[in-house]
């Protein structure tokens, strides 16, 4: 009776937790917002098809520049494409850009620094050889010289980007790998005979991915930012595929004589980083110990 007891009070305790972790995110207004906000551009991209009014690579040459009206909300482009279309699609591109990213950075960032912050000598010193000659690049101009290598096809771009921002997770989970590795219960499973890999992936990092979690969710703004940039230079996505740094730059020969082009994607792409960045900085709070205890005191 005494072991189903306890038992039943270890799994009470375990729903205590979720339901005051749950609640610390529902309190926090910033990840709220963001969380929304992100839901409501999935929501956008994935039912792009039906929600979208006209399709995005239809021309209208009879109405082209067209300002806003009853048929086309934002207006049409210099090929009398509808602009709110392209707009709703293009979310489908830049939202499959910052995902895979994310997915790609974190995998790869969160092996290379748990590794080389819990190897320590000559492995150590070689990965932090690489991650800081690839910090000593800028990252948008890292993905520009891989996008031009290897084409500007969405695989590309995707892969690029991972490969710019990568540098940055490895770089974070290395520094909270250190300060994990001295600690009791890592030398307690060396002692009871673990291997290397079973203690990096049992015991390091789980407890090192919430810091890293917080700079892949922020990087994902960041992606989206260089996906857009890509494809204003010409190097990204190419048209007639929408994606909002194109209709930025189809909008650019139209700006005195209709700005809504290219202001209703920047627009876009303004909304899509504060929301993410809102949600990294919720994440941020929430799972920081430290974060927690000093909001409580404010509030």
């Amino acid at each position: 009776m005494t072991a189903i007891t306890e038992a039943e009070e270890a799994l009470e305790d375990n729903a205590a937790r979720k339901r005051a972790t749950l609640r610390q995110y529902l309190r926090h207004p910033g990840f709220m917002i963001g969380a929304i906000g992100i839901g409501l551009l999935v929501l956008v991209a994935l039912f792009a098809p039906w929600i979208a009014p006209h399709s995005p690579t239809r021309t209208d040459l009879m109405n082209t520049l067209a300002q806003p009206s009853a048929t086309y909300w934002l207006g049409t482009d210099q090929f009398g494409r509808c602009v709110l279309s392209r707009l709703i699609h293009g979310a489908q591109v830049s939202l499959q850009v910052g995902f895979y990213v994310v997915l790609i950075s974190l995998s790869a960032g969160t092996l290379l620094g748990a590794i080389a912050g819990y190897a320590g000598g000559f492995v150590e010193r070689a990965l932090v050889a690489i991650i800081d000659i690839m910090l000593a690049f800028p990252s948008f101009l890292l993905a520009l010289a891989l996008v031009a290598a290897r084409g500007n096809t969405l695989d590309s771009i995707i892969l690029a980007v991972a490969i710019a921002y990568t540098p940055r997770v490895a770089a974070v989970m290395r520094s909270v790998v250190l300060t994990i590795r001295p600690r009791p219960f890592i030398e307690a499973s060396r002692a009871i005979g673990l291997s290397t890999w079973k203690i990096l992936i049992r015991h390091v990092i789980p407890n090192a991915l919430p810091p890293v979690i917080v700079v892949a969710t922020v990087s994902a703004a960041t992606a989206i930012l260089a996906e857009a940039g890509l494809s204003f230079l010409g190097l990204g996505v190419q048209p007639p595929t929408p994606t909002w740094g194109n209709v930025i730059a189809e909008g650019q020969t139209a700006i005195t004589t209709n700005p809504l082009i290219s202001l209703s994607a920047g627009l876009c792409i303004a909304f899509t980083v504060i929301v993410l960045n809102l949600l990294g900085d919720g994440l941020r709070d929430t799972l920081d110990p430290q974060m927690r205890r000093n909001t409580g005191k404010l509030l």
